[in-house]
């Protein structure tokens, strides 16, 4: 999906001031002028293919970026404390695969690159409210029969803390069906709080999943023809994909994969396009 004018102007927004307190003149006038120029130049590319170039601009002028080492260590903790309880609760429903679901649309909150901030007391609420969340029954019964006649999938995670309840999904996936081969797709480079190998690792993700390996770069959303050689073969394998949060639908969408989108609309772009309120769990399935 390709960014539009709506996008264009929330990435003006959010990145025309982001620089560092010790800019100097020069300094907030050349990243300002460049920060136009990547939105002058985007049209034909994928939000994250943008947001990614805003990376590069201010490590390029300021140097080093925020550090979320901190922060992603924090919340992987976090989920990791809450994992037992959000596994009784998948092991006590009518339908384990549905709520495992709906905690990995809850867990999508943990996003510091669609929000200005992410609030402690709304994840837990959202998380608490996980069983309430409404769930198209048509792409559900589609998903379980695709899980069950498939071999290989891939699965594309977003945050991290978000990726303890990809852990728990993919569990109850492979608890379905273990002759599943399930390989997990990770940033290789970081990007804002977006789960690297590094944080995989640290939620012990190889407990559930086949393997876990990186896209090759370091853009919040995964982009077809920006991945590494590794990563499109594990696309190209897999006979049903998983893909988490909004900027992996931005990057995905319309490729014709039989990809199945779980997120939250936390942004006003998507809150439109799905016509929704605010942190509303979806989940889609690709068009093929």
């Amino acid at each position: 999906m390709l960014i539009n004018e709506n996008c264009k102007k929330c990435q003006l927004r959010r990145n025309i001031n982001a620089y560092p307190p010790e800019a100097s003149p020069g300094q907030i006038d050349a990243y300002q002028s460049g920060v136009r120029d990547i939105l002058d130049r985007g049209d034909g590319l994928s939000t994250p293919q943008v947001a990614e170039q805003m990376y590069d601009l201010r490590r390029e002028i300021f140097g080093a970026d925020r550090d979320y080492s901190e922060i992603k260590s924090y919340y992987n903790n976090l989920m990791l404390s809450l994992f037992p309880y959000m596994e009784q609760q998948v092991s006590e429903a009518e339908d384990s695969l549905a709520m495992a679901v709906r905690y990995a649309m809850a867990g999508n909150y943990i996003d510091f690159g669609a929000m200005e901030s992410v609030d402690e007391n709304v994840l837990r609420s959202q998380l608490d409210q996980a069983a309430d969340i409404a769930v198209n029954a048509d792409v559900m019964d589609s998903f379980r029969k695709d899980i069950l006649a498939a071999e290989q999938m891939t699965y594309f995670t977003d945050n991290c803390g978000e990726i303890v309840t990809d852990k728990l999904l993919i569990s109850v996936i492979r608890s379905l069906s273990p002759r599943l081969e399930v390989t997990v797709i990770v940033r290789s480079k970081d990007a804002v709080n977006d789960a690297t190998t590094e944080d995989a690792k640290q939620i012990r993700m190889e407990e559930a999943a086949t393997r876990v390996i990186g896209n090759g770069n370091g853009m919040p959303g995964n982009v077809i023809s920006e991945m590494s050689a590794e990563a499109m073969d594990a696309v190209d394998k897999a006979d049903i994909l998983v893909s988490k949060g909004q900027g992996n639908y931005e990057g995905l969408s319309g490729c014709g994969l039989n990809i199945y989108y779980l997120f939250l609309c936390k942004c006003e772009a998507f809150m439109k396009r799905f016509k929704v309120p605010q942190f509303t769990g979806i989940m889609a399935k690709e068009e093929v």
